[in-house]
């Protein structure tokens, strides 16, 4: 027999409904997305989203710490060299972009969508500065490192990119090996 929803803990409340919430974004973008659709999606009162996200923006944050916190564990568990798993990331991001020119709209305005942001961009940070150690000089690595963050940033907020991120990415590191 189902459990009433009070009888559920709040973590597979909140996991439940992060999981309608990523459809919808995923689905339709941040700006076609309303709390009501979530809820509904939900199965849930329109009034109850707010008990778990204060705003939409809290709603569409948790989404995407929940999505970033999936691919920290997965991309830090794989074998390889460090470019390796910068180009998983930056894959897996990619596979997201349509909701990157969101977060880069509402990172100026909305706290929890820029502490996301900052999340992203200091992982990213990491991953490029451990794939460019080798190519350029110590006092040099990183600059080179925020150049491939700045590459990987501007690409993913670009939503009609002429290039796919991952080819200037790859032209940029090459660039800094010669």
């Amino acid at each position: 027999m189902p459990r009433n929803r009070q009888e559920v803990p709040r973590e597979e409340r909140i996991d439940a409904l992060l999981a309608v919430a990523e459809e919808q974004f995923l689905a339709r973008g941040f700006a076609g997305t309303s709390v009501a659709e979530i809820a509904r999606a939900a199965g849930i009162e329109p009034g109850s989203v707010y008990w778990y996200f204060r705003t939409k923006d809290h709603a569409f944050a948790a989404v995407l710490n929940r999505l970033l916190d999936g691919e920290i564990d997965r991309i830090g568990q794989l074998p390889g060299e460090p470019a390796d798993r910068l180009f998983a990331a930056l894959d897996s991001v990619e596979r997201r972009r349509t909701l990157h020119p969101c977060v880069a709209e509402r990172a100026p305005h909305a706290p929890p969508v820029m502490e996301y942001h900052e999340r992203l961009h200091e992982w990213l940070h990491g991953l490029a500065l451990a794939a460019v150690a080798h190519l350029v000089p110590a006092p040099d690595q990183e600059t080179a490192a925020d150049a491939v963050v700045a590459t990987i940033e501007g690409g993913l907020a670009n939503p009609a990119p002429t290039r796919p991120t991952s080819f200037l990415v790859r032209y940029l590191l090459a660039a800094l090996a010669v």
